[in-house]
């Protein structure tokens, strides 16, 4: 029974953690403070906030000094890389995620007994999206994941031709172009999010090397003669996912690598409860969530030469499958 506990205790997890996150308190932890004090500064009441500091102890984000009469709190490493103002700041992003799969719980029982409504066209809020919280993610952790993997992988040296596809922001294309000065970069997405990304090109100084174009997978001409396509969380929100992979493959040059990461349903019990809380909502909206192995012989089917499974990785939301798949060469 035990287990079905810890699933209704995370809820308080999480609002103790997005409480912190609204008072912004690890940013004014820097110095071990007992709960007294962390009453006194943020206005609290000091019986409640103990438990509360401890709660936030429990889940790693406070380290706790037991020196003295009373244990006096202090941002961990992971919380002030994660949760605090700067370049690495999930807070919005986390908040945000926080409030969508409340509402997804909310929406549950009407899912499973109407079914879903037509998820409408991308637009406005689409590039708010990108904006902010999808901004945020790809900052903290999609683009340093992949450049590691352009660091770690073999057959992603010396590549100068990406195709950022669904890129958001433009965080991922970058980051790359950052880290490897010969590549050159397109990041194609929805229209109001390539405006998004073409902002953060310019502000970067990159327009020489990276550029958004607006468009639709599903309809548009990519381009060709890319080395690598990076692909993450793209083939969830399309209607035809095989036709898109199609696609792809045609946009490769002889020889060109894609890199295609998403989220696959659990060929266990317990990968499915590490995953489905996180796309149980999106599947049951209509979207496409693979199950295990369909990734790779959707791969297989739209012509690349060699598909091969790279595991789970870190990405924001959940963890992600890793596919590498090759164009043959001429």
């Amino acid at each position: 029974m035990q287990p079905y506990w810890n699933l209704a205790g995370a809820a308080v997890s999480a609002e103790a953690l997005r409480v912190a996150l609204a008072l912004d308190l690890f940013a004014g932890l820097e110095t071990a403070a007992d709960a007294e004090a962390v009453a006194g500064r943020w206005r609290l009441d000091p019986g409640a906030t103990e438990v509360w500091l401890e709660l936030l102890w429990g889940l790693g984000c406070l380290e706790r000094v037991t020196e003295g009469v009373a244990p006096r709190y202090r941002v961990s490493p992971v919380a002030a890389y994660y949760w605090r103002p700067g370049g690495t700041d999930c807070r919005r992003a986390w908040c945000n995620r926080l409030a969508r799969l409340q509402d997804a719980a909310g929406q549950l029982a009407p899912l499973l007994r109407d079914g879903a409504t037509p998820t409408p066209p991308p637009g406005a809020a689409w590039a708010e999206g990108a904006r902010r919280q999808i901004d945020q993610e790809q900052r903290a952790v999609t683009a340093p994941l992949a450049v590691a993997l352009f660091q770690e992988w073999p057959e992603l040296a010396g590549r100068r031709r990406l195709l950022d596809l669904g890129g958001g922001p433009g965080r991922v294309a970058l980051s790359l172009a950052r880290a490897f000065p010969d590549l050159r970069a397109t990041v194609l997405d929805w229209p109001e999010a390539a405006e998004v990304a073409r902002q953060n090109i310019a502000e970067a100084g990159l327009a020489d090397r990276v550029r958004a174009l607006g468009g639709d997978i599903t309809v548009d001409d990519p381009g060709e003669g890319y080395d690598v396509i990076w692909c993450s969380s793209v083939l969830h929100f399309v209607a035809e996912p095989a036709a898109v992979l199609r696609r792809l493959h045609r946009a490769l040059a002889p020889g060109g690598v894609l890199i295609c990461a998403h989220g696959e349903r659990g060929a266990t019990a317990e990968a499915s409860a590490r995953v489905l809380p996180f796309y149980l909502p999106m599947m049951l909206a209509g979207h496409f969530v693979p199950s295990p192995g369909e990734m790779g012989a959707l791969l297989e089917r739209a012509g690349f030469d060699t598909v091969e499974r790279r595991g789970e990785r870190g990405f924001p939301l959940a963890p992600v499958a890793v596919w590498l798949a090759t164009r043959a060469p001429r």
